[in-house]
């Protein structure tokens, strides 16, 4: 009997097996969640945080909310993750989780009044493409994870985890991985 679904404890492990084609990914992360662009960071990091949540995925929502949240230094600013409208995250903000909503869960009801309740708080029209693609890379992430079954991390995994990620970047994360691994 195989043991495949209880062999990955990280989502690096499956990458690190299929390396010949995760390599690209773990690059396109990298420059969609790192580089500067519109979105600041920890707006990047909620929007994955809260697609992941939308998606069942405690692996990949626990470690991206973590990230924001020490970003941010703020420990009370995880309630974006249930309530949009009541959470405290600054309300040009709010239109932005609200796309991500949409895009994750029903693509089909964007219309142009999502578009415009984000220009409206003077983001560029660039920046519903990168929501976009931050959705995508949040919903493949959560299906690789999902997929072959990968448990959320325990607390002192996740901090450790969010800080490496900060610290080094997905592309840094993978490097680790890949020495630790060849040892």
């Amino acid at each position: 009997m195989s043991n495949f679904l209880s062999k990955y404890k990280s989502v690096y492990d499956v990458f690190l097996d299929n390396w010949g084609y995760q390599n690209h990914f773990v690059a396109y992360l990298e420059s969609l969640m790192r580089q500067e662009t519109l979105l600041p960071t920890h707006i990047k990091e909620m929007i994955f945080a809260y697609v992941s949540g939308l998606n069942g995925c405690g692996y990949c929502k626990n470690i991206h909310a973590e990230i924001s949240k020490k970003i941010l230094r703020d420990k009370n600013d995880l309630d974006f993750i249930n309530d949009i409208e009541q959470s405290q995250i600054e309300d040009k903000y709010k239109p932005i989780l609200k796309l991500s909503h949409k895009v994750n869960e029903d693509i089909h009801s964007i219309t142009e009044e999502d578009v415009t309740a984000i220009l409206d708080n003077g983001f560029d029209e660039k920046v519903i493409s990168e929501i976009i693609s931050i959705c995508s890379a949040a919903q493949f992430m959560n299906t690789v994870v999902v997929a072959h079954q990968i448990k959320p991390l325990d607390q002192v995994q996740n901090v450790a985890s969010a800080k490496m990620m900060i610290e080094k970047g997905y592309d840094g994360l993978a490097e680790f991985m890949l020495k630790r691994r060849n040892k």
